[in-house]
């Protein structure tokens, strides 16, 4: 067998061993659905107190990503036990570059996600406007008690950034990174975006996820892209608090626009806060325009990646990977799901 048969077979396996491993959470993910509500009304009995919706919601992080996630990192762990995998904990280490580059590329991708996020709201705009549709996406309501507001920032501030990068960055793109660069790098952070399976979520993650991948690739620590997971859904996280303890985002905001201004004029701090924010996010999109010019003009070192395995070329390698039966229906099911989702379907 030759080295470029070897790389393709090899390739081929891994990429199965990754969707399965993503299979696997959407199994756990719609098992804990089911479990979480019971749980809940052990506790609670009034299933329609916010109460109880609360420690619904509550349970079921729980249960998904320090329970559920570490499950499957166990079933990683065994299915590569006699190959030279790298283990998780490998990359729990400083970044092997300076701090200065390191600081540079997390603002670079939080900068980059944040272009690509309003990049996609103006796209889904102009798609629905041209079709006549209305796309749903996910709420980003938050209960305004105390309990839900520490539950939200749990969630989207320690479980997230933790659990998601330790299974993307340093499980599935780890699994494949020794293949390719730029290959592994894009096929990771494209399946980052579709598994949100939500399609606003999708262009943001997508790029998150390749230049958090990147990050990896360069520092060989997943601590940055923690970070720019960390600061990306704590601004995002404040915002959702801020805007539901207003009551803003329990009605259409296509039609309820005078109510939703009147709500704001009634909460001027909170007023002021969010659009200091949106400011702040205005500002870091200024900044981040700046610096990629002048990181793409005088510092094009920094995008050069390793070559790796030129047997095959990056075009090749991605095809393989994305192609393998088993990732094609896991990517067709997450891609099914983020078009129900749009549809106004809920699972």
């Amino acid at each position: 067998m030759n080295d470029k048969t070897e790389i393709k077979k090899n390739l081929k396996r891994d990429a199965a061993i990754n969707a399965a491993m993503l299979m696997m959470f959407w199994l756990f993910y719609y098992l804990i659905s089911y479990i979480s509500p019971e749980l809940s009304e052990l506790i609670v009995k009034d299933t329609g107190s916010s109460a109880y919706e609360n420690l619904n919601i509550f349970i079921f992080y729980v249960l998904l990503y320090p329970v559920g996630f570490s499950l499957i990192f166990l079933v990683y762990r065994k299915i590569t036990k006699n190959t030279e995998k790298p283990k998780i904990t490998s990359y729990l280490k400083k970044p092997a570059t300076s701090p200065g580059w390191t600081a540079k590329w997390i603002f670079l991708t939080i900068g980059a996600s944040y272009a690509a996020s309003y990049s996609s709201a103006i796209l889904f705009l102009l798609l629905e406007a041209l079709l006549g549709i209305r796309l749903s996406a996910a709420t980003m309501q938050t209960d305004p008690s105390l309990f839900g507001i520490i539950t939200t920032l749990i969630a989207t501030t320690v479980f997230a950034p933790v659990f998601e990068e330790l299974f993307f960055r340093c499980t599935l793109f780890g699994n494949v990174r020794s293949y390719g660069t730029s290959s592994m790098i894009i096929a990771c952070g494209f399946t980052f975006g579709i598994w949100h399976a939500n399609y606003p979520q999708f262009l943001m993650a997508a790029v998150m996820g390749i230049c958090s991948c990147f990050l990896l690739e360069k520092t060989g620590s997943v601590f940055p892209s923690m970070i720019v997971h960390f600061i990306f859904n704590s601004i995002g996280a404040t915002m959702s608090v801020l805007l539901s303890s207003t009551g803003i985002l329990q009605g259409d905001p296509m039609t309820q626009s005078e109510e939703m201004t009147a709500q704001l004029m009634e909460n001027p701090l909170i007023c002021i806060a969010i659009l200091l924010m949106c400011l702040m996010v205005i500002v870091i999109l200024v900044v981040w325009l700046v610096f990629m010019i002048i990181e793409i003009t005088d510092h094009r070192e920094s995008f050069c990646l390793e070559k790796k395995n030129t047997e095959l070329s990056e075009k090749k390698k991605f095809a393989l990977y994305m192609t393998q039966p088993f990732m094609l229906i896991v990517m067709l099911f997450m891609l099914g799901l983020t078009i129900y989702r749009a549809l106004g379907g809920e699972m």
